[in-house]
């Protein structure tokens, strides 16, 4: 019995970390990078502007929106990203600038 708690217990703290997860996406060179990324529902992508300029990462679909507002050179915004599918972010002021979001639950 107290092998199987103990099992159970790490298993109940592995999904818990995979839940709470962070993530970073470098905004440089016009791309985010990485170009592609796979969370956990739940998960936090931190958006950082390595550039001299503005840029502005969104998504906008029918099951998740979320936009992060214009974000100076420099600083970073956050996307949490609560719902289960695959999601394209776009940058509002360079059109090119895509990446893929997976949201697993």
């Amino acid at each position: 019995m107290k092998r199987s708690a103990s099992i159970a217990a790490m298993i109940g703290l592995a999904t818990g970390a995979a839940i709470g997860a962070e993530f970073e996406v470098r905004q440089t060179g016009k791309i985010f990078a990485p170009a592609r990324l796979t969370v956990a529902a739940g998960s936090v992508v931190h958006f950082a502007n390595d550039e001299t300029f503005f840029h502005h990462a969104f998504v906008e679909t029918p099951q998740f929106a979320a936009d992060t507002g214009d974000i100076p050179p420099g600083e970073t915004r956050d996307i949490v990203f609560s719902r289960a599918g695959i999601y394209i972010i776009n940058c509002a002021i360079h059109p090119q600038m895509k990446m893929v979001v997976e949201v697993r639950e």
